[in-house]
């Protein structure tokens, strides 16, 4: 199966061209990225552009690929992304559990009110529990009185998600699936390990960080925030007056050794200026340290604002998984492991074969995940080992986004 997967971003838009084998391992037969422009914190702010910048990075990966691609995978990221848990009961009459019944637990959620302006995106099965009996993982052939389903579900505003599929259609983009960016950021970088034993993701983006967490197989919990790596170079430019084409180079250069002993190391900083004109300033390393520290404990503490008080109150999170260009920071590790308490590593893209090196960082882990949850979405059958929704919600939701835009 030839899919498309798109990674749509502040700061880059990266297309990859994936086939997946019968044996579920996905090969990278294209890749393409272009400069993101068109798009802030995931929210569409001018079509043309944001359109243009979408057919670029796909044309590269085609280009490469030899071929063109009919259906695409997308990540969404907004900071209306909710994650809302519910259990829902169904009597049994002490028969047993029938995968009908299981449907129209799962049907059941359509019909639910989300909330003004909201669009469902993902319903997710977190447990399963017969007359109080919990931890019931398949109920089918189970004989009681009432079954409980719990579910996880994620919404955002309607209308930004509308505004974006709208983009999308204009850029001739056929959705095959559209994914929360923190759910991706999640399946893209964690091992089976990880996502038993309770694991934080924290995706540190141009324009947002979002944060997803695994307990036992299932997602717990997400959230996005609007500040990421672009807001660190903001403040560089604006703290030392210099561009930010040339903050970001030095959060790169030396931005890298915010923890080092090399604080009274003199650097050379841009002047803006409206001419060609080389002149720099220098500065004390330490400066540079002062501004990115300040801006990452910021993030750290909306990161802990932001995060569901239970996940923190029921010790759900065992270690802490970094991924996103910012995090290869060095010391943003130790950083967030003296934060939190939390062992803290950086996450790649797995069990991807055929990328490149300069493809495989932790900016492209949301590019793994969206192929993972393809692979997991594929499978029919409702009781697969990591329990992604249902295609009937994807079956309907595919259908809107052909009526409304195709």
């Amino acid at each position: 199966m030839i899919i498309g997967i798109l990674d749509i971003g502040t700061d880059k838009i990266s297309c990859f061209i994936a086939n997946i084998t019968k044996d579920k391992t996905p090969e990278i037969l294209g890749i393409g990225h272009h400069k993101s422009n068109g798009i802030s914190s995931g929210m569409i702010i001018d079509m043309e552009s944001a359109c243009s910048s979408i057919r670029n990075s796909i044309q590269s990966a085609e280009k490469m690929f030899g071929s063109t691609v009919e259906e695409f995978v997308v990540n969404f990221t907004s900071n209306t992304i909710q994650s809302q848990t519910i259990n829902l009961n169904m009597s049994l009459g002490n028969n047993e559990v029938t995968e009908e019944d299981v449907i129209k637990m799962y049907k059941k959620i359509d019909n639910l009110n989300h909330g003004e302006n909201r669009q469902l995106l993902h319903k997710i099965r977190t447990s399963y529990s017969i007359d109080r009996n919990i931890g019931i993982e398949k109920p089918i052939g189970m004989k009681g009185n009432e079954l409980i389903g719990g579910f996880n579900l994620i919404t955002a505003d309607k209308n930004i998600v509308n505004n974006f599929v709208k983009c999308l259609s204009m850029a001739k983009v056929r959705i095959s699936d559209l994914v929360a960016t923190p759910y991706a950021s999640g399946l893209g970088s964690l091992n089976n390990d990880d996502l038993y034993i309770g694991t934080t993701v924290i995706d540190i983006g141009a324009g947002c960080t979002s944060i997803a967490t695994f307990y036992k197989n299932k997602l717990a919990y997400v959230g996005v925030i609007n500040i990421g790596g672009f807001h660190i170079s903001s403040d560089i430019a604006r703290g030392l007056s210099t561009s930010i084409s040339a903050a970001e180079r030095l959060k790169i250069l030396h931005g890298s050794n915010i923890q080092s002993d090399e604080e009274n190391d003199l650097i050379d900083v841009p002047l803006t200026s409206n001419d060609q004109s080389n002149e720099t300033h220098k500065i004390y390393k330490k400066e540079l340290s002062n501004i990115i520290m300040s801006r990452i404990q910021e993030i750290l503490e909306n990161i802990r604002s932001k995060t569901d008080k239970s996940i923190i109150e029921r010790n759900i999170t065992s270690n802490i998984v970094l991924t996103g260009k910012s995090s290869e920071l060095k010391g943003f590790c130790n950083l967030t492991s003296d934060f939190f308490g939390v062992k803290t590593r950086i996450g790649k893209p797995i069990q991807i074969k055929g990328l490149a090196e300069n493809s495989s960082g932790p900016g492209f882990t949301v590019c793994g995940g969206l192929i993972k949850y393809k692979i997991l979405n594929g499978e029919e059958n409702l009781q697969t080992k990591f329990p992604v929704e249902n295609s009937f919600l994807w079956r309907k939701f595919g259908t809107w986004i052909k009526e409304s835009f195709f």
